[in-house]
């Protein structure tokens, strides 16, 4: 599928045009159609220089790695979510393309979305978050602000070992 066919699949289900709608493609149908991609076209705004119109297009598959990320971010925004769930988006991607992703999720942040982070490169998790909880075996070690998470010689032991933990 296209990058403008995956944001409009992800919003099928927000759409209330049924099977027989579809067929008739009634003005309203009509009308749906387009304020959905109208919506999908401000998604793709989301991510700057990155899904230009010329590209909208092209299949999904031809995007690089960091590229087929941000569309999978973008697919979630197109559900209308309350709560975005993002697990590990910086992982594989170089140091560059870490930056863009966090000023990309803070971007979304910015604009009211809940976001629950899943990550472990804590360059990442502290550039975006305002309230960071750290877990260790599945317990809560640490909650708060950033700069006090970081502080907490709890999650540097968890994260980084003590060091008769070295062998």
């Amino acid at each position: 599928m296209s990058l403008m066919d995956s944001l409009l699949a992800a919003m099928h289900t927000r759409l209330s045009t049924g099977l027989l709608g579809a067929i008739a493609h009634r003005r309203a149908t009509r009308e749906e159609e387009a304020r959905a991609r109208q919506r999908a076209v401000e998604i793709l705004g989301m991510f700057p220089g990155r899904f230009p119109p010329e590209r909208w297009h092209e299949p999904a598959a031809s995007l690089s790695f960091a590229n087929r990320c941000r569309l999978e971010i973008a697919m979630a925004l197109a559900s209308e979510p309350r709560l975005l769930l993002v697990d590990e988006p910086a992982a594989g991607m170089n140091p560059h393309e870490r930056v863009e992703i966090m000023e990309t999720l803070r971007q979304i942040r910015d604009r009211g979305y809940t976001l629950l982070l899943v990550e472990h490169n804590m360059r990442v998790v502290t550039g975006v978050s305002d309230r960071i909880v750290v877990l260790d075996r599945g317990r809560r070690i640490a909650d708060g602000p950033p700069a006090a998470v970081m502080d907490d010689p709890r999650v540097a032991e968890a994260y980084l070992g003590t060091e008769f933990d070295v062998a």
